[in-house]
């Protein structure tokens, strides 16, 4: 016969046994789940889309230090500072929209008081630097408005919103998240073309990115070659 005592310490050590399991499953589970909740965070530690132009690939250096500071995929900023300047840091549209990654005056007030990771009240948007972190902070921030974990594991979709909320705003990604279409031609094919040069990321070539360059971007990226 068993002894009483023996098997109440037996249980009890089962019973340490079993929470140390648990709790270890749980913790796993919880650097997973958080893990996953971050969409387009990096993968890379550089730019490795073959096919984005050498005028963007130049600004490697600070791409790939605000991709890490907000936890983004370093081939996003790229694209999106292809469609915005080409690589041209004195670039300037004709509602005031400046730099490497076009960043408005408003939307810039916006972003050193809301999104940044140490909110400044001064700035210089003619600072590539500076430029494009504000570029990855509200990058940033339209991921978490807008990016979902059923979304996942392309992240396309993703893309195609903020790239819409980049260009347009948010109420142009809102409108676009709830199917209600966009009708702003603009917003249209910008997203477009980020959410299909997203995708071919990873090819040698992108029939998108050369679409994109015949349409005008050729301008943009003479004159980030005026510059070197």
């Amino acid at each position: 016969r068993l002894d009483p005592r023996q098997l109440k310490q037996r249980d009890w050590l089962m019973l340490s046994i079993g929470s140390v399991v648990a709790l270890s499953l749980l913790v796993v589970a919880t650097l997973v789940t958080r893990d996953q909740e971050v969409p387009l965070k990096p993968q890379v530690a550089k730019i490795t889309s073959p096919w984005i132009p050498d005028t963007v690939k130049r600004w490697e250096g600070p791409i790939v230090e605000m991709a890490k500071k907000y936890d983004m995929d370093p081939n996003l900023l790229a694209i999106i500072m292809t469609l915005e300047s080409g690589g041209y840091s004195q670039a300037e549209s004709e509602i005031g929209a400046k730099g490497l990654l076009q960043i408005t005056p408003p939307t810039a007030g916006d972003i050193a008081a809301k999104h940044l990771k140490e909110p400044v009240e001064t700035y210089d948007l003619s600072d590539p630097r500076t430029n494009i972190e504000f570029g990855a902070a509200y990058l940033a921030y339209l991921r978490e408005e807008f990016g979902e974990q059923s979304q996942a594991p392309s992240w396309n979709a993703t893309v195609e919103l903020i790239a819409a909320g980049y260009n347009g705003g948010p109420g142009t990604a809102g409108k676009l998240y709830r199917g209600e279409g966009i009708t702003n031609t603009e917003a249209v094919a910008y997203s477009r073309d980020a959410y299909n040069m997203w995708r071919e990321r990873h090819a040698n070539t992108s029939p998108t990115y050369d679409r994109w360059f015949e349409r005008g971007g050729s301008r943009l990226i003479e004159k980030a070659n005026s510059e070197r």
